[in-house]
């Protein structure tokens, strides 16, 4: 490891007795508790932006930049942060943490500081979120820049996001979409958007000793085997059963029925086929699986392998937008969603209609959505091996 040449001071921090009052939380064991976290942390998040607004003489926060993700590549590993580029964006994106731990989506991070009372994100609503790969993106770019650096104040910020992903956590197991709670779907637990396949990796590695967190605190490391458990359970007892036969999940569900919900009008309850072939593809990497999670993959494998369509390929037609096209070379595909009725494909719209058919689907819902997906041919390619592996006897 390299000691930083310049240490760069944070503009937002954190006074001594407010950060060890936010290090002393701990998970809800009840909805209420829940509840109880998420306004004391947003109260905290409101409070210290506010005293920046007043420090700078400001009404209003400045605005942060948008862009389509976070501004910066992720993924570059920890050579990258051994360079003096990696070392200016590991401190923006470090500038544009929340006091609560965590980050938002879509503002350009990476390439300077977040200014004196300036806007942690575009969506002043949905601050910090795990949508968009946001916050567990941060905090593995946290953990990269800590290996590189050695500076601790990486290590600090990438313990604070896993005690948020902790405090976060329902008591039942899932994850909202945003934590503080924000309210409508955005409170349903989340399996679009890989939110909770990406959570659970997180809580996995600290849980099982991934020698690349070796300095998460010990407190932290015993919440996330409880959080690793709690979440696992909530993954078989949210699996879809209809006429007795599990099935696969959701892409949001009930934070208290645990039933799959709807969402933005075009995503109504229903069996989300991208979002459970993320989800295997995790709990398929798990070294020693329960029992009730190995039975929960070979019943979602078996429903894929049922529901699969053959003899088509998904791609750009003569209008501009993905269609259906007879193809007998082509992989198998499966329809994004699923009737949690008669398990045949439908297809939504802007104004909440559901159709049968992608064709009745607007133009512009054809452009801007994916109807079709091949996710789920990863876990028909490796579940064989994975049986062989945890599985010997079958």
């Amino acid at each position: 490891m390299i000691r930083p040449l310049l240490a760069v001071t944070l503009l937002l921090c954190l006074s001594a007795a407010q950060a060890t009052e936010l290090r002393t939380l701990q998970p809800a064991s009840t909805l209420t508790e829940h509840r109880a976290l998420s306004e004391q942390l947003q109260l905290e998040d409101n409070r210290q932006l506010q005293q920046e607004l007043d420090k700078a003489g400001l009404a209003a926060p400045i605005a942060a930049e948008r862009t389509r993700r976070f501004g910066f590549e992720p993924g570059q590993g920890e050579a990258f942060y051994y360079t003096k580029e990696g070392r200016r964006v590991a401190e923006s994106i470090m500038s544009y943490q929340t006091p609560s731990g965590g980050w938002s989506k879509r503002i350009r991070m990476g390439h300077a500081l977040r200014p004196e009372g300036g806007a942690f994100g575009v969506e002043s609503k949905y601050i910090p979120t795990f949508d968009n790969d946001a916050t567990s993106t941060q905090f593995w770019e946290m953990v990269s820049a800590y290996h590189a650096t050695d500076d601790k104040r990486f290590a600090d910020a990438a313990n604070r996001a896993l005690q948020l992903i902790l405090l976060a956590q329902y008591p039942n197991g899932g994850w909202p979409q945003n934590f503080p709670l924000r309210g409508g779907y955005h409170d349903a637990i989340t399996f679009n958007d890989e939110l909770i396949p990406n959570l659970l990796k997180i809580v996995a590695a600290v849980a099982s000793g991934d020698p690349r967190l070796s300095f998460i605190d010990l407190a932290l490391k015993n919440q996330a085997q409880d959080s690793l458990h709690r979440g696992l359970s909530l993954v078989v007892n949210s699996q879809v059963i209809i006429d007795s036969v599990p099935t696969i999940w959701g892409a949001q569900h009930d934070s208290v029925a645990l039933a799959p919900v709807a969402a933005r009008a075009y995503e109504p309850a229903a069996l989300a086929t991208s979002e459970s072939a993320e989800l295997l593809r995790v709990l398929m990497t798990l070294e020693q699986p329960p029992k009730a999670i190995k039975a929960a993959i070979i019943n979602a494998h078996n429903w894929f392998a049922r529901q699969r369509i053959d003899g088509y390929s998904w791609r750009p037609g003569p209008a501009g937008y993905n269609e259906l096209v007879a193809d007998e070379n082509a992989g198998p595909l499966w329809a994004r969603f699923y009737s949690l009725e008669q398990q045949r494909p439908i297809f939504g719209d802007r104004d909440g209609s559901i159709y049968a058919s992608v064709d009745k689907v607007s133009t512009e819902r054809r452009l801007g959505y994916g109807w079709y997906t091949d996710k789920p041919s990863y876990i028909l390619n490796n579940f064989k091996a994975w049986q062989q592996k945890h599985m010997p006897e079958t």
